[in-house]
């Protein structure tokens, strides 16, 4: 179950003792333009690379992650999944990432990833290893990343490095609802390429002479097709186009916005003694 506080999302299925995350909302930062305020995490927005670091920093906190461990990228709706170590920590927060992606995996600790969103759909991933090491994952979900499974290689990538598939769970934050995510004949003929008739037409549907897609929808049935057990699949159900004032919307802003982040990774193991 997702739950609510001090403007941040959590979902219960994700909590860990050794395992951190949060999805952000636009409240509780520390950016000051209209369009940003207060929670902006994505360069280039508007507000300086310290605040948004400065942003980034309380969304850390609130997961209860390493800053010094984030890896984050500049997006480009791709699916491809990096596996991410200690070697690239900073990379796309205090240092350029040469490797850009929309989803990232580690089972090290002390590494932690950042997506970015303001509509699209964000997933965090986490699975054990027969060990009982934590795996964790997440992935920036557009809807070009969606249909061409983004979500599917998110758990490959984390079944890759030993998660065991009966483990895994997965939680979809804010992001915009079948309520307000009109398309057009095109974006339909898009998915009917990738993914076919049937997909596009359970996922798709007609209201008022219109055409709404249900990105939560896909995602959801996505993951679970590819192992994520029954139960172990958690829905925000926040649509960041019915809240501007609470959520970054690309599309309720007409693209003058800020950008929200999510954020999971394994803390730091104590040190024995």
């Amino acid at each position: 179950m997702f739950y609510y506080g001090n403007n941040f999302w959590r979902s219960s299925l994700l909590e860990e003792k050794d395992v951190g995350h949060a999805f952000s909302t636009r409240l509780g930062g520390v950016s000051a333009l209209p369009h940003t305020s207060s929670m902006n995490v994505g360069f280039g927005r508007g507000d300086s690379d310290d605040v948004v670091r400065e942003n980034i920093g309380i969304l850390c906190a609130a997961a209860g992650v390493s800053y010094e461990g984030l890896v984050g990228s500049a997006q480009y709706h791709t699916t491809h999944v990096r596996y991410v170590t200690e070697e690239n920590a900073g990379e796309g927060i205090t240092r350029e990432n040469p490797s850009p992606s929309d989803a990232f995996v580690t089972d090290r600790p002390g590494v932690s990833a950042i997506v970015r969103t303001a509509d699209c759909t964000p997933i965090l991933l986490c699975g054990r290893k027969a060990d009982g090491a934590p795996v964790v994952g997440a992935a920036h979900a557009g809807w070009k990343g969606t249909v061409h499974l983004i979500a599917e290689n998110l758990v490959a990538a984390a079944l890759s490095l030993g998660a065991e598939k009966s483990s895994l769970k997965a939680a979809i934050g804010p992001c915009i609802g079948k309520c307000h995510f009109e398309v057009k004949e095109d974006f339909i003929e898009a998915v009917r390429d990738a993914r076919g008739n049937a997909f596009a037409e359970k996922y798709i549907a007609r209201r008022d002479g219109r055409y709404f897609a249900d990105m939560v929808s896909m995602n959801f049935d996505i993951l679970a097709a590819a192992g994520v057990p029954e139960g172990g699949i958690d829905i925000c159900g926040a649509c960041t186009a019915c809240d501007p004032e609470r959520y970054h919307s690309h599309r309720a802003t007409g693209g003058v916005r800020g950008t929200m982040g999510s954020v999971i990774g394994i803390k730091r193991r104590l040190s024995a003694g």
